[in-house]
């Protein structure tokens, strides 16, 4: 049960038990009122229990590296190879202005 739920239960619970002046024979709306409020109460407990957060202090969490994108600055150098490296070099066009 949510707390809107329980928010419900505690709202009709509130008008059967102080509002309503019915007499019914047999049946005690105030008495079914005062039970109803209940349950939201003990569902709205329950509800707190179940989504409160945790303290920090007890939850870890393990964060491992990225194997895949570690590099080695010591053997880094190994995976360049001067075969590999190409050097572009681009002529310098001159265009004289019209005249």
């Amino acid at each position: 049960m949510g707390f809107g739920a329980s928010l419900a239960f505690i709202a009709v619970g509130a008008v059967l038990a102080f509002a309503v002046k019915w007499d019914v024979p047999g049946i005690d709306l105030q008495m079914i009122g005062w039970i109803l409020m209940g349950v939201g109460a003990v569902g709205a407990f329950l509800t707190w229990l179940y989504t409160r957060r945790t303290p920090l202090e007890e939850s870890v969490e393990t964060v491992e590296p990225d194997l895949m994108y570690t590099v080695d600055p010591a053997e880094a150098h190994r995976h360049v190879h001067e075969d590999d490296v190409r050097t572009h070099t681009h002529p310098i066009i001159r265009r004289d202005p019209p005249s």
